[in-house]
């Protein structure tokens, strides 16, 4: 009877101790900070190629471990352990870049894991956005000018989507939807093209400077004589003296007037040029140059004579040059021609009477025809 009696009293005392652990278990547990942890973005955007960053806080740091765990909940994708401080503290979890869908969403957890003094915190959900980069081709300046007036930017988007302009400046310079520069004056403006991205892509932007001047003295000689050898190109002009033409006339201005048997009511004046008022319409509608362009209009143009440049205020004589210290859109001019050196050695004139297409031409000068001119003008532009 006495055994019995005391191995009941080791079983109540095993019972007892068995209480007394889970009551202490139970105190210990409650004992433990619960921390909050909070992240900075819930939604997080990024370029395809660039690594996606977690950033947040946990509200008491006691050297407890910040996961990332995977979308199921359960794979830690990455972790970063906390300073013991019990003090608020932050935190970086850079994410690893197997582990999100390009271009795609994709969505992860963190949380705080349990450790000396704190339990785990709840997980906070983020999810990371992987978009693909967009960039806009275009040039980075643009220069219009009194002779090149309007230019297309001809941009594109890395997408294909379409773009939008706007100008700083509309009334230096005007961009239209499509990405067309109109010049309005002198000065500056930022064209600005954007991209607002979609699902897939990301937004973008380029500024474009522009710049609207006067032209240079070399652009206009430039821009003469490639009216000069346009027009000589084109076979639908042809040489014409006498009754062919005014000996000043410009088929553009409508001053070339000849002979009604020329001319058909309605109809544009006859396309013809002798070999004068050829090289002065290229530096009027070439060249754009104003004091040109009204002695153009009014038939008053360049003859052979020095007197007759002179009265436009932009020319010098250089008297004759060695051949080879010729400048391109020289004026080689005698007693009864004037023809344009458009370098290389070669002369675009209107010459040799008639009415064949060959009359108005791009020829090549040998020093010996050279020779046969008495004197060279060299246009000083305005």
């Amino acid at each position: 009877m006495r055994e019995k009696t005391s191995y009941s009293s080791h079983a109540v005392i095993i019972v007892l101790a068995a209480i007394v652990l889970l009551m202490c278990v139970t105190v210990c547990a409650s004992a433990l900070t619960v921390p909050a942890i909070t992240v900075d973005s819930s939604n997080l955007t990024v370029k395809d190629k660039a690594q996606a960053v977690i950033t947040g806080s946990v509200s008491t740091a006691s050297g407890q471990k910040v996961v990332l765990l995977a979308g199921d909940g359960a794979t830690v994708l990455n972790e970063v352990s906390m300073e013991n401080t019990g003090k608020a503290a932050s935190f970086k979890l850079p994410v690893p870049a197997s582990s999100v869908k390009r271009p795609g969403t994709t969505k992860l957890y963190v949380k705080s894991l349990q450790a000396e003094g704190v339990a785990a915190s709840s997980p906070a959900a983020v999810t990371v956005k992987a978009m693909k980069s967009q960039t806009i081709t275009a040039p980075g300046s643009v220069t219009l000018t009194n002779l090149k007036t309007s230019a297309s930017l001809k941009a594109k988007a890395r997408s294909g989507l379409a773009l939008t302009y706007s100008s700083s400046a509309p009334k230096v310079v005007a961009v239209s939807s499509s990405g067309k520069l109109t010049r309005k004056k002198n000065g500056k403006a930022t064209i600005t093209i954007t991209q607002k991205g979609n699902g897939t892509y990301l937004a973008a932007k380029k500024k474009v400077t522009v710049t609207s001047r006067k032209s240079t003295r070399k652009e206009q000689i430039n821009a003469a004589v490639a009216w000069a050898v346009r027009i000589a190109k084109d076979n639908s002009f042809t040489y014409g003296s006498g009754n062919g033409a005014h000996h000043n006339g410009c088929y553009f201005c409508g001053t070339n007037y000849g002979p009604k048997k020329y001319m058909k009511p309605s109809k544009k004046y006859k396309k013809t040029y002798c070999c004068n008022p050829f090289v002065h319409a290229a530096y009027a509608h070439g060249a754009q140059n104003p004091k040109m362009l009204e002695g153009c209009r009014r038939a008053n143009g360049i003859g052979m004579e020095k007197s007759t440049f002179y009265k436009f205020k932009c020319w010098k004589c250089v008297g004759k040059p060695a051949y080879k210290k010729l400048q391109k859109g020289d004026v080689l001019v005698r007693s009864d021609h004037v023809a344009m050196y458009v370098g290389g050695g070669k002369l675009a004139e209107a010459s040799g009477g008639g009415w064949t297409a060959g009359s108005i031409a791009v020829k090549k000068m040998s020093k010996s025809r050279y020779n046969g001119f008495s004197y060279v003008m060299r246009y000083t532009g305005y």
